[in-house]
């Protein structure tokens, strides 16, 4: 645990008479390199110290190099917090979160993530937290679970549904989603996108043409390549395989084809085995995580997506404002960055056939491919900053915490 300023002085706030801020716990699954983790920990960043004094409660399995940069703030560790279920280690987990709370008298507690979310929000209840938050990052009972584990999750969401006191929803899909299914009112919901910085990917996508052959020579890309990318976590929901699947079909007709995959996680090695059972080893190169993504992205010439579910996908705007077109599946979020045969092509989920043909489109029309990528651009507005995110939380803590007190 690091340690800050005291959060909370009683005796100071009654000699004063003046409005302490506001303490608050935000509490994650796990702290690691993907979209819910990075837009979390640019709130408890970003949130102006004036008015809040935010903690962090996270799991095992957190990427330590993301928690050094909470140096700042106090940020309590539960071992026990971890993704899979496990009914020992989340009981055990139940009881430590609800004692840091109890200890802690946080007014608000904001829970993200599935497991973080639901014992997180069971914790606040249990010792009464006044104000309670959720974000739902993505849909936890989405369609390529079995029946039983949609109904069971669905049915926890309900349960912590009822003890909620304000949603927040990156995006419209994932809202209209959990109220299908009867979790919560339609009047404790609100959609505020996940913010992002933006602006190197606004001046990379700008890049002169020199520049940009520049930085395709160093990625090891020949004049001649048509390049594509998908920057994801290396992991199931992500559906690798179901882009190597299309690559070993496109690279035959297509030489040229160069495909860069940003991103690390579990299946690495699988993933590298399976490129070279289809023979595509030499045309995907696996590039780990980068710090230069926004360069990466405007080099190439399409970027891809084939997740199998999500809450909004940070890299289609990232895509977007980088100048490129997008192929993506019709997942959680993409119709409100993607305007399908404007700036990019939304495919129906796992139609590979579908997926491969859009993807040559690109791949064979230069002119279309730039069309999009300038249509992308300009569609990027202040909607996903980070400024815009963090004003809007501001707003929505001030409100629901009066809403609570009245």
């Amino acid at each position: 645990m690091t340690t800050r300023r005291a959060s909370w002085d009683p005796a100071r706030e009654r000699r004063t008479g003046e409005q302490p801020p506001i303490r608050m716990l935000h509490v994650i699954t796990r702290l690691v390199r993907g979209g819910a983790d990075e837009s979390t920990l640019a709130t408890v960043r970003g949130l102006d110290p004036r008015r809040y004094v935010v903690d962090l409660a996270v799991g095992g399995g957190s990427d330590g190099g993301l928690l050094a940069e909470l140096a700042a703030h106090r940020v309590h560790r539960v071992p026990e917090l971890g993704r899979d279920p496990h009914p020992w280690n989340d009981l055990r987990a139940l009881l430590r979160l609800a004692a840091l709370m109890r200890r802690h008298r946080y007014q608000i507690v904001h829970t993200h993530t599935a497991k973080a979310g639901f014992l997180g929000r069971l914790a606040a209840a249990m010792v009464g937290t006044p104000t309670i938050i959720h974000t739902v990052h993505g849909v936890t009972f989405h369609e390529h679970l079995s029946l039983a584990s949609r109904a069971f999750y669905v049915a926890l969401e309900r349960i912590a549904g009822r003890f909620t006191h304000q949603f927040v929803t990156v995006g419209e899909d994932v809202k209209r989603l959990y109220l299908e299914q009867g979790i919560g009112a339609p009047a404790l919901y609100q959609t505020i996108y996940s913010g992002m910085p933006l602006d190197d990917y606004l001046e990379a996508g700008a890049m002169s043409d020199v520049e940009r052959a520049r930085v395709r020579a160093e990625l090891g890309l020949r004049p001649g390549d048509r390049a594509v990318a998908m920057a994801a976590r290396l992991e199931p929901r992500k559906g690798h395989r179901d882009l190597l699947q299309v690559v070993a079909r496109l690279s035959r007709r297509h030489p040229e084809l160069r495909v860069l995959l940003l991103g690390e996680g579990p299946l690495r090695a699988d993933l590298e085995a399976e490129a070279r059972a289809l023979g595509v080893a030499d045309v995907v190169r696996f590039l780990g995580h980068r710090t230069d993504l926004p360069r990466v992205l405007a080099a190439v010439d399409v970027s891809v997506l084939t997740s199998l579910w999500e809450g909004l996908p940070r890299v289609l705007v990232q895509s977007a404002a980088a100048g490129r077109p997008v192929v993506t599946f019709d997942v959680e979020g993409a119709w409100e960055v993607v305007r399908d045969g404007h700036n990019g092509f939304i495919v129906p989920s796992r139609d590979l056939d579908h997926f491969a043909a859009r993807l040559e489109d690109l791949l064979r029309d230069g002119t279309l491919a730039r069309d999009f990528g300038r249509a992308g651009r300009d569609q990027v507005g202040d909607a996903w900053t980070l400024e815009t995110m963090l004003d809007r939380l501001d707003r929505m803590y001030q409100r629901v915490v009066a809403r609570r007190a009245a």
